[in-house]
């Protein structure tokens, strides 16, 4: 029995349910440590983990597949691929420029686009391919229905009569509000989402596809707990307050190293995700 669940975002794909237990536990205990939580290594931790379902499809977000421009569609990952290159660099979308904003076709759109991310500090030295393929990562959990269904079994499983809090990590913290609105009858006390794109429109349309996932916070929580870096390009819209109910997020923007915006050890370790994981065990 787990008194924490952690589920993972994107690009876990090659990783396992150990590495995850092992990262994730040791960063959590760190902060704990750091805010002087009475005994750190007393916290159980439940990883839910389902990076190793994705090595089972073909075409997005399957196998090594050396993605470009061309690769990127039209629709939902054009908008993902568009909205985080306007967080790294604004201007480049000023109407007057010759940027993106003024492209006519896709393609070009989506290089000039990558171009902008592959210039920025902000992912860590990315290549396009591996944007292109975390942005399909994401696509195929709405698109594919059986894979969206098995992760979502995942945490599920995981998530005990026990549990008080769910840690859940950029596309994680998508997959944990849809579960989360589904358990009615599970009591957990703190929801920390941690690097969300649950801001991002394109994400909240496609929440709206199940009559169980509404606007506001999840009944089956207490607390929910935003934590976005400011230079996080994936938690594009850092506060959730206005977008999921008036007074239902409690939003912290905190400072990550620029080369480690989005790292998962980063959040789990910062002291808001410590504090509201310690406030929760009591």
């Amino acid at each position: 029995m787990a008194r924490i669940v952690g589920v993972h975002g994107i690009g876990w794909s090659w990783r396992s349910r150990e590495e995850m237990h092992e990262t994730w536990h040791g960063a959590l205990s760190t902060g704990l440590r750091n805010i002087r939580y009475a005994d750190p290594e007393s916290v159980t931790f439940e990883a839910a983990f389902y990076g190793h379902l994705y090595n089972g499809g073909t075409g997005k977000a399957g196998g090594d597949a050396l993605y470009t421009a061309a690769d990127v569609a039209d629709g939902f990952e054009y908008e993902l691929l568009e909205a985080m290159a306007r967080e790294a660099d604004p201007e480049a979308f000023d109407e007057e420029s010759d940027g993106p904003a003024s492209k006519g076709v896709v393609v070009r759109g989506a290089q000039a686009c990558l171009s902008i991310l592959e210039r920025t500090p902000y992912l860590g030295g990315m290549t396009a391919s591996v944007v292109i393929r975390q942005i399909k990562q994401v696509h195929r959990y709405f698109e594919d229905a059986a894979l969206g269904e098995e992760i979502r079994g995942e945490l599920e499983t995981a998530i005990q009569d026990d549990t008080r809090v769910v840690l859940a990590h950029s596309l994680g913290s998508v997959a944990a509000y849809e579960v989360l609105w589904k358990l009615k009858d599970v009591r957990i006390d703190t929801l920390v989402t941690m690097g969300s794109p649950l801001g991002l429109k394109s994400i909240r349309r496609r929440l709206a596809r199940s009559a169980d996932a509404e606007p506001g916070r999840p009944p089956s929580v207490r607390r929910w707990v935003n934590v976005a870096a400011e230079q996080d390009v994936v938690a594009l819209r850092k506060r959730l307050k206005g977008l999921y109910g008036t007074d239902e997020v409690e939003d912290f923007v905190v400072t990550n190293p620029l080369l480690h915006m989005h790292d998962c050890t980063r959040y789990l370790s910062n002291v808001w995700t410590a504090r509201a994981v310690g406030a929760a065990l009591g």
